[in-house]
C-alpha cells in the first residue's frame, strides 16, 4: 500500500471517529449550540438524571436498612428518639445557618451521617445519639454508600413540610401521626432446624464457622474496650445492659436481640455471634460492623456476653 494510499485510509478513519464524537457533543452542548431547545434535555442532563436517580435508589435501600429505626420510614422521626429530617429548614439553609455551617446543604448532611455527632443537640428532646456510618470514622458504610444517602435525602427538599423540630426547652416535642397498621400475611413453613440455636445460627458460613475469640472473657482491659465499642455504636438498640430497651428499638420491626436473655444467647455460640455482629442480620435493624476490625469486634462481643456470663 502506497504512503498516499495509507494517508487516505487514516483521514477516512479519523473523519468515521469525528462524526459520532461530535453526534454527542452536539447533543451535550445542545442548549449552547442552539441543536436543543432550551426546554428539553441533552443527552449529558439525561445521563446526569440517570445516574442521580439510581444514587436515590441506592440510597432508598440503605435509608431503609440503617436510618428508619430512629428517623422514621420517611424521615418523619420518632418522638423522644431522634429528629424529623424530612423537614423545610434543613433543605432551605436555616438549620445549617443556626449551626453555624458555612458549606453546602448537601455537605453538611454528608458531614453528618459520615462523622456523626459526638455531641447530642438536644438530649431533652432526643435520647438517641448519632453514630458515626463512614468507614472512614470506623462505621459500616463505604463513601459512595454515604453520598447515595444523601442523595436520597435531599431527594425529598421539593415537598419537604416545615416542621419544628427545635422546639424551646419545656414546649412539647413534635410529634408524627401514625401510618396505618400492616395487615400480616400467611406464616411460612419453618425449615428443619438444629436444635437449641436461633435462626440466623442454623447455618454459620464456613469463614466464620468454629472461629474462637482470642481473648480471655474475664479480662477487665477488654471488657472495658468492648463497653467503649457497645455504648457508641450497639446500646441505641440493645439498651445499656444489652435488654433490648434502647431508644430506638420501640421502632424496630423484629426487636433487637435481648443480650441478656440467657436462653437466646446460648441458642448463638460464639462463632455465630461473632458473624452476626461482623456480617449483620438481613431484614432487620441490625447493621454489619466488620469494618471495625476482628480486634474491636472481639472485645465488643466478650463485653455483650458478660450481661449473661457465657463464653
Amino acid at each position: 500500500m502506497s504512503t498516499q494510499l495509507k494517508i487516505l485510509v487514516g483521514m477516512i478513519f479519523t473523519l468515521l471517529t469525528c462524526v459520532p464524537l461530535g453526534v454527542i457533543a452536539l447533543n451535550d452542548l445542545g442548549h449552547d449550540l442552539g441543536a436543543v431547545p432550551k426546554n428539553q434535555a441533552t443527552g449529558m442532563d439525561q445521563r446526569a438524571a440517570a445516574f442521580d436517580g439510581r444514587a436515590i435508589e441506592v440510597g432508598a435501600d440503605l435509608f431503609g436498612q440503617y436510618c428508619y429505626p430512629c428517623h422514621g420510614k420517611r424521615g418523619e422521626g420518632i418522638p423522644q428518639v431522634a429528629p424529623p429530617i424530612n423537614r423545610k429548614d434543613l433543605f432551605d439553609g436555616r438549620r445549617a445557618k443556626e449551626i453555624g455551617w458555612a458549606g453546602s446543604i448537601a455537605g453538611m448532611l454528608k458531614n453528618t451521617i459520615a462523622a456523626g455527632r459526638a455531641v447530642q443537640a438536644r438530649p431533652d428532646l432526643y435520647s438517641a445519639k448519632m453514630p458515626t456510618w463512614s468507614q472512614e470514622y470506623g462505621g459500616p458504610l463505604r463513601p459512595d454508600q454515604v453520598d447515595a444517602l444523601v442523595a436520597f435525602v435531599l431527594n425529598w427538599q421539593a415537598e419537604a413540610p416545615e416542621v419544628n423540630a427545635w422546639p424551646p426547652a419545656g414546649a412539647p416535642p413534635p410529634t408524627r401521626t401514625p401510618g396505618p397498621t400492616a395487615t400480616p400475611g400467611p406464616t411460612p413453613t419453618p425449615a428443619p432446624t438444629k436444635a437449641g440455636l436461633i435462626a440466623v445460627c442454623q447455618n454459620v458460613p464456613a469463614p466464620y464457622a468454629g472461629k474462637k475469640a482470642p481473648f480471655k472473657f474475664d479480662d477487665k482491659a477488654v471488657l472495658a474496650a468492648g463497653k467503649q465499642i457497645y455504648d457508641d455504636k450497639c446500646a441505641a438498640c440493645h439498651g445499656p445492659l444489652g435488654k433490648a430497651d434502647g431508644p430506638a428499638a420501640a421502632a424496630l420491626n423484629p426487636k433487637p436481640a435481648n443480650l441478656a436473655d440467657k436462653t437466646f444467647v446460648q441458642g448463638m455460640p460464639v462463632d455465630c455471634h461473632f458473624y452476626v455482629i461482623s456480617e449483620g442480620v438481613k431484614g432487620t435493624g441490625m447493621a454489619p460492623w466488620k469494618s471495625l476490625g476482628d480486634d474491636a469486634l472481639w472485645k465488643v462481643l466478650i463485653y455483650e456476653r458478660s450481661f449473661t456470663g457465657l463464653q
